[in-house]
């Protein structure tokens, strides 16, 4: 069997799914998820219960694990250690494997891409106003945007998407795209509609909070288009949008450290910038 450990965000945590779902099915063992660590993380909740993904995994608490360790002699535990694509994930054996880190590349999961699409559709019914507004996106070249603030301000490491990023973006969708609509997204949606703009309508969505962001992911995937921050949370709303010929902007920079490998993140058919 495989045990992945889910910590994080929406986004670290689809990460976490989508790479020990596609180890489970390449090597014919059963998945389990390990969302113990939830009961100590208080910055984020177990949130892939709103995903179709309910139906083909178990959730048992830690303990439940630990009896299995002890249990089987074949035993691997595996423990990301940065965050380049490690090809040597799935050479892993043993009765049970337990995997543990961010697994931020869709090169893990690439060759089940079908699968992953339709354990992430999600199953808990939206809100009017969502449905609306998908309504309104699918009729227009809709552009979604992410501007993430929140823990990210005092975080040294990540804050690194800026007003220039943001403005390149926009001049190159205003190059390829006739009337953009700009869909605008952000964890702190009131400071956004004080200090950003766009030549271009605007929609800012402002009716989702964090315990609705699957919502949130569901518009931007629905979206022709996206513009995404260094966050996992955009990542996923831009490889889940379904348009075969999407523009997807990204911040060439991650994180503010050079020495962390990240040339695995972002998808090459993305424009980095």
């Amino acid at each position: 069997m495989i045990v992945v450990e889910l910590i994080g965000g929406l986004g670290n945590q689809l990460f976490q799914y989508a790479t020990a779902k596609a180890f489970a099915l390449e090597t014919e063992h059963k998945l389990y998820i390990d969302v113990s660590q939830f009961k100590s993380y208080k910055l984020h909740n177990y949130a892939l219960n709103h995903f179709n993904i309910i139906s083909n995994v178990y959730n048992k608490p830690n303990r439940y694990f630990k009896k299995i360790k002890s249990f089987y002699k074949k035993n691997t535990s595996y423990k990301e250690v940065d965050f380049g694509y490690n090809q040597d994930l799935f050479n892993l054996k043993g009765d049970v494997i337990f995997l543990e880190g961010y697994f931020q590349s869709e090169k893990y999961f690439k060759k089940y891409e079908k699968e992953i699409r339709e354990d992430f559709e999600i199953r808990t019914p939206l809100k009017k106003i969502t449905t609306d507004t998908i309504a309104k996106i699918e009729t227009v070249n809709s552009v979604s945007v992410h501007i993430r603030r929140g823990d990210y301000l005092n975080n040294p490491l990540h804050n690194t998407s800026k007003e220039e990023y943001y403005k390149k973006a926009l001049e190159i969708i205003e190059e390829k795209i006739t009337n953009p609509v700009f869909f605008v997204f952000s964890d702190d949606i009131k400071w956004v509609k004080s200090n950003f703009s766009t030549n271009h309508e605007t929609v800012f969505i402002d009716f989702n909070d964090a315990s609705t962001n699957f919502e949130d992911l569901k518009l931007m995937a629905s979206c022709k288009h996206n513009v995404i921050a260094n966050s996992s949370f955009s990542w996923w709303g831009a490889w889940l949008n379904k348009n075969q010929n999407k523009i997807v902007i990204a911040p060439k920079l991650w994180f503010n450290d050079n020495s962390i490998n990240t040339n695995d993140i972002i998808p090459t058919s993305w424009l980095k910038i």
